[in-house]
């Protein structure tokens, strides 16, 4: 996969399909596609992620744009520092979870949304042919200085409310987040242990992917051994998270956020949830039962974003880990410290192990892992999507992203990959037996089978 374009940013290996004069020409094209002034630009620990800031600084300057570093960060402090601090745009070098050799970008516009590739980077793709490269030896502006990452920790630190916290352990992947990570538990008296703490783009613990087994071992061990309350696993640019329970076993997105969410309608009562589509049923049922407002979104920042805005929700949830939270009035910003440090405190309130906790969402019905179905093309994958609609005639069927499919024994989503020939499925029932057999008439519906 050489292709930088992608749905929500972009990215490729380096070298193949990114390097620094493409960063440079995107810089000048974004400068050109993007309503924006001012600029506020960061990196993540990957080898060459501050070299591609760099060349896109010095893109957006040719073009007479403001630009202001703030160094390596997270993705989620560069978000709300943006938006607190008022710039016209961010962006953030990074390739988020991805295996090491991949670098790229997130972009995000004035309003704090995403830039997709429906949103603008189709258009930034559009005008990089006629750009020229940058000149040999050409001299680059200062950056201007950033706002103060202390903002950023603050905000963070805040999610305590003034309560007791419960001690965990949080593994930052030796990603972009150590030192924030610190600096929030330094702040509220040294609540959580920092793994993997190191920036290092090679990430030698393991994996930037909190959702492969091989990063979940560290965290899973030091809870046990420290008898830490819970354990977090963050990725490489310090966006998405994976908390781990007192045992060491992974609580699944879907119910790590049940819990958050029911912490935010204690403090927020009756507001607006977001969740995805992806999510598991018991997610929404728990909302509705702290007497929320569920709200589904399609998979995906930008939607899931602009679902949170439209409803004006107190927090949104993506299964892969992504939490989203209302700072104030129409300002909406990821954070997985805030989420870390929410979930310490309603540990400590609560009194109970998070395995408890958890007990009743994780045995309320069967659900099966994401499972990629590769199709020949896209169009096979449409046709694939038509069958099964038409052996599911009678349940409830929408198509908000995808193929939903709704019938009282089993449930399940399955959408085309945006990115490689293949379907992804989703499914979840009353029972084993239920989900084994959707999934033997969704493989059969797949191979053409009548």
């Amino acid at each position: 996969m050489n292709e930088p374009f992608h749905a929500y940013d972009i990215r490729s290996v380096y070298g193949a399909g990114i390097d620094a004069p493409l960063a440079y020409r995107i810089g000048r094209a974004l400068a050109r596609r993007l309503d924006a002034g001012r600029y506020l630009l960061g990196y993540d620990a990957r080898t060459h992620s501050a070299a591609l800031c760099g060349a896109l600084a010095r893109g957006l300057q040719a073009e007479g744009r403001r630009v202001a570093g703030a160094g390596l960060t997270t993705t989620p402090a560069l978000h709300y520092l943006q938006l607190d601090a008022g710039y016209g745009a961010s962006v953030m070098a990074t390739a988020s979870h991805n295996p090491p050799e991949y670098h790229g970008f997130k972009v995000f516009d004035g309003s704090g949304g995403s830039v997709s590739y429906a949103k603008g980077l189709s258009r930034v793709e559009e005008l990089l042919p006629a750009i020229e490269g940058e000149a040999p030896g050409a001299a680059a502006a200062p950056l201007e200085t950033p706002p103060p990452a202390g903002a950023y920790v603050a905000f963070a630190a805040g999610a305590a409310g003034g309560a007791p916290l419960a001690p965990g352990v949080v593994d930052v992947s030796n990603g972009s987040a150590g030192a924030l990570a610190q600096a929030v538990s330094d702040r509220l008296g040294g609540f959580v242990t920092v793994l993997n703490g190191a920036p290092d783009g090679t990430f030698p613990a393991h994996p930037p992917n909190p959702l492969e087994e091989a990063s979940q071992r560290a965290a899973a061990a030091a809870v046990r051994a420290g008898g830490a309350a819970f354990g977090a696993i963050l990725d490489g640019d310090g966006d998405r998270v994976l908390f781990v329970d007192e045992r060491g076993e992974v609580l699944a997105g879907s119910f790590s956020g049940a819990l958050l969410a029911g912490e935010m309608l204690r403090r927020h009562p009756g507001a607006a949830i977001v969740h995805d589509l992806i999510a598991s049923r018991v997610l929404a049922e728990e909302v509705a039962a702290a007497g929320g407002r569920p709200v589904r979104s399609p998979v995906g920042y930008t939607h899931l974003y602009d679902a949170m805005a439209g409803s004006n929700a107190a927090f949104g949830c993506e299964t892969s880990g992504h939490l989203y939270f209302r700072v104030a009035g129409a300002f909406f910003t990821e954070s997985a410290l805030y989420a870390i440090v929410m979930m310490a405190a309603l540990l400590a309130r609560a009194g109970r192990p998070l395995s408890e906790l958890a007990a009743p969402l994780r045995g309320r019905y069967a659900q099966s892992a994401e499972i990629n179905l590769p199709v020949a093309a896209r169009q096979d994958a449409l046709a694939a999507l038509e069958r099964i609609r038409g052996r599911y005639r009678g349940a409830e069927i929408d198509t908000l992203d995808g193929l939903s499919v709704a019938c009282d024994h089993v449930w399940f989503t399955v959408r085309p990959s945006n990115t490689e020939p293949l379907l992804r499925l989703r499914l979840e029932g009353r029972d084993d037996d239920a989900v084994a057999a959707a999934l033997a008439d969704v493989r059969a519906a797949i191979a053409g089978a009548a």
